[in-house]
């Protein structure tokens, strides 16, 4: 078994093309495959061990979900949101997370509260030390809000976007001053204490508040974001 590369699949009993859009799908997500970047297919093939046709039908797969795109006579590559795409995925972060949080508050097991409260403390601790792991955790906060909100179909929406918004948050917090850390998790802390509370309404108005001055932000720096990713990939 080779175990040298990220995205090495395994032969389970697991169809193999599940298996590869599993992996594959992880790795963007994780932007180990960066959102910009040109999928060659040959280099796939070697680092996940499957035929070309498994990687074709898996990218095929993730191009519905919106994941990857394929460029006229370039091939394909990790979907790059457009300026436009960038701000819509802001509003529906606010309709979602909002409503997320009023369901956690109604079904969420006190363990997960306790969850949410553990993944709250790690984001104050390393705020101002480690900005990717930040921006790690607070895809954590969300990812157990959703979890906890029981809504599957919320849950799996959001996970459609993950990439693009785990992409968004990384580029936006590495680009913002220090200086707004201190109001994002005041307003984080808004939203824990109201679900902490199982006050619903607190806490969705928490989350829209916290998702506009995101936006807000992103509004004005998002082009600049865009073409940064995009020269970076090449």
């Amino acid at each position: 078994m080779k175990t040298g590369s990220v995205l090495w699949v395994e032969r389970q009993v697991e169809p193999l093309r599940e298996k590869t859009v599993k992996v594959l799908r992880e790795a963007i997500l994780s932007e180990h495959l960066r959102p910009g970047q040109q999928l060659v297919e040959r280099e796939l093939c070697q680092q996940t061990g499957v035929s070309r046709s498994s990687i074709r039908e898996a990218l095929r797969y993730l191009e519905s979900e919106g994941l990857v795109e394929s460029r006229a006579m370039k091939g394909m590559f990790v979907a790059l949101p457009t300026v436009q795409q960038a701000l819509e995925i802001y509003e529906v972060r606010a309709a979602l997370e909002a409503e997320a949080a009023r369901h956690f508050a109604e079904r969420a097991t006190d363990k997960e509260i306790a969850s949410l409260r553990a993944c709250f403390l790690v984001i104050k601790k390393i705020a101002r030390k480690d900005a990717d792991a930040y921006g790690q955790e607070i895809d954590h906060f969300f990812e157990i809000l959703f979890t906890g909100a029981r809504n599957a179909t919320a849950q799996n929406i959001m996970r459609s976007l993950r990439a693009r918004i785990n992409f968004l948050r990384r580029k936006t917090i590495h680009i913002a001053p220090k200086s707004r850390i201190p109001i994002s998790l005041a307003k984080m802390a808004l939203i824990y204490e109201a679900l902490a509370k199982r006050d619903g309404e607190a806490a969705a108005a928490a989350c829209r508040a916290f998702v506009a001055r995101s936006a807000e932000f992103a509004e004005r720096n998002v082009a600049r974001v865009l073409a940064e990713a995009q020269a970076e990939a090449g």
